[in-house]
């Protein structure tokens, strides 16, 4: 009887072995979860280009509403007192939308950053599954930013960001802080027009690089904080190869 119990405890303890039906199935719904996550980041990648278009467009026409409104102001004013004090008011707040404007388009563009590596991600765990499918594929299948700029026939080059949405407002907010240093400098000293230029092109530069800096450091970071899992190689001649 003894033995009879221990036999069957050595039974019911071992482990239940995986069958290829079990391992097929695992793969498959492995593979099910990895389309949907593909779908989810792709989506999530459309809804922050609309979010950043949207938000663009909406500095964009603020900015055009303020500049009819100065030149009515400054049509019925002569551009004079009234007018320069209304410019003081307007141009501030100008700023201020778009400094918001550029701040989130930053955020935004780094959020695609994410999203397109993970996109990266689950098309090389694709290739791992069929390695013929490779050659098919016309997005790489590598998850670090040079792969993913040569996808798109870029290279790194320290002005990119001025290509991106966050550089566009980056412009134009830099000519409204030009306008209102100028602006600022007349009415406060009575200045000339020279040297109310000359201060109005150095606040451009300045908020021109303060921006481009937050930028870069911010993208730097995140880039940073995420991990490369499928570097991929660069040909002889240093180009990144796509796929």
């Amino acid at each position: 009887m003894g033995g009879g119990s221990a036999s069957r405890n050595r039974f019911f303890a071992m482990p239940a072995r995986k069958t290829k039906t079990d391992e097929g199935e695992n793969r498959q719904q492995l593979l099910q979860m990895m389309t949907t996550e593909h779908l989810v980041l792709g989506t999530a990648r459309a809804a922050t280009i609309q979010e950043a278009n949207q938000r663009a467009n909406l500095f964009l026409t603020s900015v055009s509403s303020a500049t009819i409104a100065l030149a009515f102001v400054a049509q019925v004013t002569r551009m004079g007192l009234p007018f320069m004090l209304f410019s003081l008011i307007l141009l501030p707040c100008l700023y201020f939308i778009g400094l918001v404007t550029f701040v989130r388009a930053v955020q935004v563009a780094i959020e695609d950053m994410v999203h397109a590596r993970g996109m990266a991600r689950i098309r090389h765990y694709y290739t791992e599954l069929t390695p013929s499918m490779a050659r098919y594929l016309v997005h790489s299948t590598h998850d670090n930013q040079t792969a993913l700029l040569a996808d798109v026939g870029l290279k790194p080059r320290p002005w990119q960001a001025f290509a991106g949405t966050a550089g566009m407002v980056n412009v134009v907010n830099g000519a409204i802080a030009g306008v209102f240093a100028g602006v600022m400098l007349k009415v406060v000293i009575g200045s000339t027009v020279s040297l109310a230029v000359t201060v109005g092109i150095l606040a451009f530069a300045v908020s021109n690089w303060c921006l481009w800096q937050h930028h870069t450091r911010s993208w730097a970071s995140a880039e940073h904080k995420l991990k490369v899992l499928f570097p991929n190689l660069p040909d002889s001649d240093g180009e990144a190869r796509i796929g």
